[in-house]
């Protein structure tokens, strides 16, 4: 009969130091919306008129509303659902990619995306009544992770496919235009990033049938680069 070595498995201690972003990051979470009042039902009005993000909310100029509606949320619920949320894919990021890499593609994706979003509803007419919603959350970030991670997946673009197949049901269902809008252009940036990083020497390519679906080869992309 098989027998498992205790020593080969890490321990849950073993296992917490491969993730201190993750549990830094959800730490944050916690303490913010406790500040905010979210752990007692809703997040106080004035602190998402003040931390939240949103056209007609950055019209004051704190740039920094970018980073404090990350660790915010609308209600408890919605709080829980991104405590799990975040500690999966944050979690899974940093395991696999180490700490330093999975912040920055975190918080990278999560400012560009909101940014692009941002922009799109300040310019385009057809999405001018969403310039007075105030938004909070992580799912920004979460999704472009999700989508540099099915980047590197076998058949990548059905993954890719069924996720926002999943996306546009849940806007059939509870429509959100500023939330959902936003997780699938996260998805799309992600799925880009994962696709078109530089590769690293001594790292294995990471997306080449992706890369050559879209007609775009490891060699072409070396000499580009040379």
């Amino acid at each position: 009969m098989l027998r498992l070595d205790p020593g080969s498995q890490p321990s849950v201690a073993d296992a917490l130091r491969r993730v201190p972003f993750t549990l830094a990051f959800l730490g944050a979470m916690l303490l913010a919306n406790a500040l905010s009042g979210t752990v007692s039902g809703q997040i106080a009005p004035a602190v998402l008129d003040a931390r939240g993000i949103g056209v007609d909310a950055i019209r004051d100029g704190d740039l920094t509303r970018f980073v404090t509606a990350i660790f915010l949320s609308h209600d408890l619920p919605m709080l829980l659902r991104q405590l799990v949320f975040a500690a999966g894919v944050i979690g899974a990021a940093e395991w696999r990619w180490g700490s330093w890499r999975a912040a920055g593609l975190f918080f990278g994706l999560d400012f560009v995306v909101g940014a692009i979003l941002l922009a799109a509803i300040a310019l385009i007419p057809h999405l001018a009544p969403l310039a007075g919603v105030t938004d909070v959350g992580m799912s920004l970030g979460g999704f472009g992770l999700i989508g540099v991670f099915v980047a590197s997946w076998r058949h990548a673009g059905g993954w890719l496919a069924a996720i926002v197949g999943l996306v546009a049901a849940k806007y059939a269902i509870a429509p959100d235009p500023v939330a959902d809008g936003g997780h699938l252009i996260a998805l799309f940036a992600g799925f880009g990033a994962g696709v078109f990083e530089p590769r690293r020497p001594g790292r294995a390519d990471r997306a080449p049938a992706v890369r050559q679906g879209l007609g775009v080869s490891s060699d072409q992309r070396r000499k580009d680069g040379s």
